[in-house]
């Protein structure tokens, strides 16, 4: 197995394999996600960067918004989207609808909604799967009706025809810790690098080997390795805030008022979350040969204090 430590998928979708020459990368991941409910290969024809995208708070949860083309032609929209809470079902709802109405832009011809794939990757377990799928389906529901799906189609110009229930946006939802490191399937191994930012030697997806040679965090460049530092301690402490607000403020709520225990749950979550992440970032550039000196530098910490962090785990 390499040892050697990759850089997080999301980050990369969003901030590094933004140029065609890296598009092979995504166009791997997502044809192996696809595959598993029945889609061809696809191909990435543009990146989009929505209006709604320019929202801050929207725009940290959005990984990547994308037209993909099929083996047959045919284009979808995909979204995805990072996730550390619960509510990440009504995220996606919103997030779809949203995606819908900018694609059309002014010209309301509802012809033109291109089908909408969302993926939602959660940082937390759902207590199952750590993949799943879904879609609407219309069934008959007289009596005589069989309970058989509904089926409708419009016939084109070019004499072919659209199914109209294709149109309705789908839903995968990637549970990254509940992965179960087995490999059974093409989207395992995609699965296993998002989990351990590490690969297998046997690994045998077309692109996973590219992946991890671009995703290398030892082949970044300083500035590239300070940027990612900060996302990760941005996430660390947002993850850590969520589950000890709710954890604290729950609590300690009822005991001494639901408003007052979840403001001090959440700033309590804060304080411990950034000292999970600093020890974090600290252990990850030592480990990757960068000097106290320069890890000093990017996490704004004295080199007494990032002696004390190495010292603690080594």
């Amino acid at each position: 197995m390499r040892t050697e430590k990759l850089i997080s998928f999301d980050y990369a979708m969003k901030y590094i394999l933004r140029d065609k020459s890296d598009y092979s990368i995504i166009e791997g991941f997502l044809s192996a996600l696809l595959a598993t409910a029945g889609y061809k290969p696809v191909k990435i024809t543009a990146l989009l960067e929505s209006e709604s995208n320019k929202d801050e708070a929207r725009g940290k949860r959005i990984v990547a918004d994308m037209v993909v083309e099929d083996t047959d032609g045919v284009n979808y929209i995909i979204e995805i989207e990072r996730n550390e809470k619960y509510n990440f079902m009504h995220k996606a709802c919103f997030s779809s609808s949203r995606v819908i109405v900018d694609s059309i832009g002014q010209s309301q011809n509802y012809l033109n909604i291109v089908k909408v794939i969302h993926i939602s990757l959660l940082y937390f377990d759902l207590g199952g799967s750590s993949l799943y799928h879904g879609k609407t389906i219309f069934r008959d529901m007289d009596t005589n009706g069989g309970n058989k799906p509904l089926q409708l189609h419009l016939k084109q110009e070019d004499g072919s025809t659209t199914d109209l229930m294709d149109i309705l946006p789908e839903y995968f939802v990637i549970s990254i810790p509940a992965f179960h490191d087995e490999i059974n399937q093409s989207i395992d191994e995609w699965l296993y690098m998002m989990k351990n930012e590490e690969i297998k030697d046997n690994f045998k997806e077309k692109y996973i080997k590219l992946a991890a040679e671009r995703l290398s965090f030892l082949k970044m460049n300083l500035a590239q390795q300070t940027n990612y530092i900060r996302y990760k301690l941005e996430m660390v402490d947002v993850r850590e805030e969520i589950r000890t607000a709710e954890l604290k403020g729950k609590a300690e709520g009822k005991a001494e008022g639901k408003a007052e225990g979840k403001a001090e749950g959440k700033a309590e979550g804060k304080a411990e979350g950034k000292a999970e992440g600093v020890s974090f970032a600290v252990k990850r550039m030592f480990a990757n040969n960068m000097s106290e000196t320069d890890i000093a530098k990017i996490l704004a910490l004295s080199i007494d204090e990032v002696k004390s962090i190495i010292h603690v785990f080594k």
